[in-house]
Order: C-alpha cells, then structure tokens, then sequence
C-alpha cells in the first residue's frame, strides 16, 4: 500500500510543472496534501492496530502459559481421551448427521444440470470416456441403479462398455441386450467361461473408442457430472490418471462414510489402494502399462496404478465426491509385493491398522551411523529421554550429541552429572531460547550420514522407530521423514502437518483418537512437513538446504525446513511405524509468537491461501479435528 501511494504521489508531482492553469496548480496542491495526511492519518492507524494485535497476541500466549490455563487444559485433554475410548458409537451418528447436511449443501450450491451440459458443450477438448463395467452375478437392483447413474451424466462423450463374466443368471445378458438396443453408446460382450476381472476387462477394452478409460464397480453410482468434472480437468493438461473421492451406501441407502482423499502420494499408495475403483485412465497409458493383469485379479486395480506410478505417468486428483459405492473390497497386498519386487526393495508387508491397507517395514541398507540430536535445560526430562532411547531402541549405530541450553545452579550440576555418566556428547548453547539455532549447533557437533532430531520430552514405544525413520531417510528420493507421536493418553499429537490451518500449520487429529472425515492418520504416505519433535534427514540434505532457520527460534522452523526440501525436489513423508510418546511444551512455553507468524506468513503466504495438496479441501482449517468445512 505504501508502494502505491508513492507511486500515485510521484505521479502527482511529475504532473504539476506541466500545469499552466493557477487554479488546477492550487487543487493539485491541496489534493498532495489532503493525500499525504490522509496517508499519514492511515500509517498511524496501521501502526497502533499492529501493536495492539501485538499486545493482545502476548497477552493471550500469558493466558496460555498460566497454571489455572495448563490445568484446565489438562482436564479437557483428559476428557477428551475418556470420550474418544467411551464415545465412538455417538460420534459415529454425529458424523452421520454431519455428512448428510453436508451434502444438502453441496447440492444446494451445485448450477443446475442444465448448466453442466453448457459448460461440456463449451469445453475446447471434449475427450470420450469409455468406461469398463466388469460383471460378475450383480444384484440386479444394484446393477439397475449403477447403469442408471450412467445413462444421467450431464456430458454426453461417453460410451458404456459391458463384459458378462458367464454370470449364471440369465437375466444379465437380457437385461444388457436392452439396453443395447435403446442407446448405441452401449456396447456388450459376453464370456461363456469365467475369466476373471482382469480378462473380462481387458475383452472391454477391444469395445472402446474413447481416448480415456473409465473403470467403475459393478455397483457403483455415479454423480450425475462425473464425467463433466473429468473433462474440466483435461482442459489444463492431459493427464495418464485422474482419480475421485467417494462414499458408500449404507443399509437404509442413504450415503455416508465418505473418503476424502489427499493430492497424489506415492507413499500412501504404497500403503493403501487409496485411490478407490473408479479410475479414468489415459488409453495411450494404460496400453503402455500392459493393461490388466489377470495373475493379480482382485488386486488388478492396485497393480495397474502401481505400475502407471513406475512409468512416470501424471496424475491429478478431481476433489469431489463422484462416486459411491455399496461395498468395501478387502485389502489385498499381492499388487505392493509385486511393486516391490520389481522396485528390488526389501521389505514385510504386515495387515495396516484396523483392517486398513497395509504397513511395509523397509529393511536398513548397510548400517549408517545415526545421529539423535536433543535439545535440552532440563536433566529430569532428558533422563527420562535417554534411558527410553536405550532401553527401546533396536538399531544400535547410532550417537546421542544433547545441546545443553545453558543454566545457573543446581539444575546445571544435575545436567552435568547425567551427562556425564550418559553416552552423549554435550553441546552448550547460551542466549535466548531457539530451538533452530540450537540444532544447528548440534548437528555441526554430530557425525551422523542421518541426522534425527529430537525433542527431550519424547519417548519410543516401539524398538524398531529408529529403524522405521533409516529405511525411509536414506532412499534418496525423501528428503524428510516424521514419526506418529502421541500423548500420554494415547491420543495423536502429530500425525503429519497440514498447511494453511490454524495459525498457518495445523496437526490434523491432535487430542482425537484419528477417525472422523480423514482415514490416513495410520498410514505412511506424504505430507508438506512434519514435525521437529521427532524429524529424521540425511546430513547432505540438511546441509544442502542450509539447516535451520534461525528467524523461527520457537515455531515454524520445522514446517519451514519441510517446504523449503519439498521446494528442492524431495518428498516429506509421514512414517507411523516409528511411534513415540511427545509430553509436548514441556521445555518451553507454547503458543505462537506475532512475528514469527508474520515471517511465516510472508515467506509461505501463497502456498498456505491454496491449501495443504495433503489434505482435504473439504475439512476444516480452523480447526485440527478433521471436522467438515463449514459453508
């Protein structure tokens, strides 16, 4: 704004020699003046506003720090796990409830049909979709609605390619022929043996015409403009893979159970099949990925997107809830071993939390010395920490270096004793409190090929962490890897950072079991930055990127480390093999000072306007419950 009063003025004063006229000089004079005190008047105002939001920002961190305020806190945090271990049959109906008002209002918001057949008719690139519809003895009133959900797509290019996989009723093949015979955008073929989905599938693809594939579930509905959506992102850039959030169709038919999902994450992928059964597909990219691969039925879908990753093939993901489904496939992992295998990594795929996706524990490569770096003024915090990273952690190269903030008094005679007697080399840092500074320090003081910085208030709950974060840090495509922390409770305190919630960087599920609107608080996938409680990265990243930044020395040093590696070409991931215990803002006050908010906010400003490319665009930013957005 200064700028560009400036400017005006310049432009003012350039102007007023060419003036002949007494009178428009004496108006040009009086309207400089009337702008200059008007400025004056607005810097003034500016300057008090900022130092008041200043003065009420120091006043609410005060509040925060107080006795009365950490107790009081403690007791919610305390009733807050008591409901999340008594309460989720409740929560369960409140999140029903939540979903269908949801979808009232998205309905409300949406242009009427008509304006969707427009806007498909405007549209310069109007790409065909051949979608592939596999059946195998349907539900007939299932099947009925899933064609239904088809023949109503606002965008007209498509066609409808069915393969009967010798289903054993005869009212498939009648029921089809019908159709046939009423819309020649549909087309049939029909085995008199089993072959299986990958087969019947790939019989489909002889059917198409379309330059994109779409596969679709033999019971699955479509929104009215799926393919509408999908055209729409076409128009920007050709894409080999578009995916869709969806939900499920419960017992009374209503929906619920929706799957919001995350921008494209390699990690996840891995871990999950989370892209769902309806893909659209670029035919071109499926051809050259070998289409469907009938050793792997059941599990085709998976490979095939596995195997489109290995290609290089690009992907967008459309957010928005463009298909729902009656029933959820079971997980199967036949798909990751074969990427593994294919990949030559070392790997064991175990059963992911609560029946969901998988968990593969990565073997270390070689034995890299390990650096754990903590910082620290208090010895009774830090003996709890060492003493649990000797007793709980199984890989054994590893060096502990503890930056010693420095103290006066018996607290200092107590932290050198234990340091002491402890393994650990001792790095004395004096000054103001800056977390930044102080592990810039330690690292410089470390040996370490990985570097995991930790918190003094953390402890493992698991021997193998330490081997979770190695396998992940040392592939060289990551540049960061954080772990699952959790309270003394049991509940999440990190699961991965979001951007652009909260105060510019929230904890989706801090204090909550996990659940509610967001699924992947369980599992390994990528996020733009993790926390630096527990944060582990290869020194020549570290030292690539220049450390630390030491204008955040409380907040945002860690989240500000994590975009500058996603900015330099490497992945962030989220790692919940590696879990510990985080008592959190036990070494230094919490609460998020006004000027690093700023620099945060000038530095990452439009990163955080467009949202977290790792989270939901449909959930709430003011909060960190993976609530849904309100409006």
């Amino acid at each position: 704004m200064a700028k560009d009063f400036q400017h005006f003025r310049n432009e003012l004063d350039r102007l007023r020699p060419q003036v002949d006229d007494p009178e428009v000089v004496r108006l040009l004079d009086s309207l400089i003046d009337q702008l200059e005190r008007q400025h004056e008047e607005t810097s003034r105002k500016f300057e008090r506003l900022t130092e008041n939001l200043r003065e009420l920002d120091n006043r609410i961190l005060t509040v925060e720090n107080s006795r009365v305020f950490r107790v009081l806190h403690k007791a919610s945090h305390t009733l807050r796990a008591w409901r999340s271990r008594r309460g989720t049959p409740r929560l369960s109906e409140s999140n029903a409830r939540a979903y269908q008002l949801w979808l009232e209002r998205q309905e409300h918001a949406a242009p009427p049909e008509q304006w969707f057949r427009n806007a498909g008719a405007q549209m310069q690139y109007q790409p065909r979709f051949s979608i592939l519809l596999h059946l195998d003895n349907p539900r007939r009133e299932w099947l009925e609605a899933t064609i239904e959900s088809v023949l109503r797509q606002s965008y007209p290019e498509w066609e409808l390619c069915i393969s009967d996989d010798a289903c054993a009723e005869p009212w498939v093949s009648s029921y089809v022929e019908q159709l046939v015979s009423r819309d020649p955008r549909i087309h049939f073929v029909r085995s008199k043996q089993s072959m299986g989905p990958s087969s019947s599938l790939n019989r489909a693809m002889i059917l198409t015409s379309g330059g994109y594939i779409a596969t679709l579930s033999q019971h699955g509905l479509l929104s009215p403009h799926a393919f509408c959506y999908a055209a729409e992102a076409l128009q920007v850039e050709r894409f080999d893979l578009l995916y869709t959030d969806h939900d499920y169709i419960g017992v009374t038919g209503s929906r619920e159970r929706p799957c919001f999902k995350p921008g494209w994450s390699p990690e996840l992928l891995d871990a999950s099949m989370y892209l769902g059964r309806f893909l659209i597909v670029s035919k071109s990219a499926l051809i050259r990925a070998g289409e469907f691969q009938s050793e792997l039925d059941d599990a085709h879908l998976h490979d095939l997107v596995l195997r489109l990753m290995e290609a290089g093939s690009t992907v967008f993901h459309i957010p928005r809830v463009l298909v729902s489904e009656h029933d959820v496939p079971d997980p199967d992992s036949r798909a990751v071993e074969a990427a593994l295998v294919r990949r030559k990594c070392q790997a064991v795929i175990e059963p992911g939390p609560n029946g969901s996706g998988f968990r593969i524990h990565r073997k270390v490569l070689g034995t890299p010395l390990v650096s754990l770096i903590i910082c620290s003024r208090n010895a009774r915090l830090l003996e709890k920490c060492l003493d649990s990273i000797e007793r709980k952690t199984s890989y054994a190269r590893r060096e502990i270096v503890v930056v010693q903030h420095s103290m006066t008094g018996a607290g200092d005679r107590r932290m050198a004793r234990l340091l002491d007697r402890s393994k650990s080399r001792r790095v004395t840092y004096t000054g103001a409190f800056n977390f930044a500074a102080m592990n810039n320090a330690g690292i410089e003081s470390s040996n370490g090929e990985i570097v995991v910085f930790m918190n003094d208030d953390v402890g493992p709950l698991d021997t193998m962490w330490l081997n979770a974060l190695v396998a992940q840090a040392e592939r060289p495509e990551i540049g960061v890897v954080g772990a699952q922390l959790v309270y003394p409770s049991g509940l999440i305190q990190h699961a991965g950072i979001a951007i652009g919630m909260m105060d510019g960087a929230g904890h989706p599920h801090r204090e909550t079991a996990g659940g509610g609107f967001w699924n992947w608080s369980f599992h390994a996938r990528n996020v733009s930055a993790v926390t630096g409680a527990c944060l582990a990265i290869r020194r020549e990243v570290f030292e690539q990127l220049n450390g630390f930044d030491i204008n955040f020395p409380v907040n945002y040093n860690d989240v500000d480390l994590c975009l500058r590696a996603g900015q330099a070409g490497f992945e962030v991931i989220y790692e919940p093999a590696a879990r510990l215990e985080h008592g959190e803002c036990k070494t230094r006050a919490p609460g998020v000072r006004w000027e690093e908010r700023e620099l945060f906010q000038a530095r990452w400003g439009e990163l955080l306007e467009k949202g977290d490319p790792y989270y939901s665009r449909h959930l709430a930013r003011n909060r960190e419950d993976c609530s849904l957005r309100d409006g």
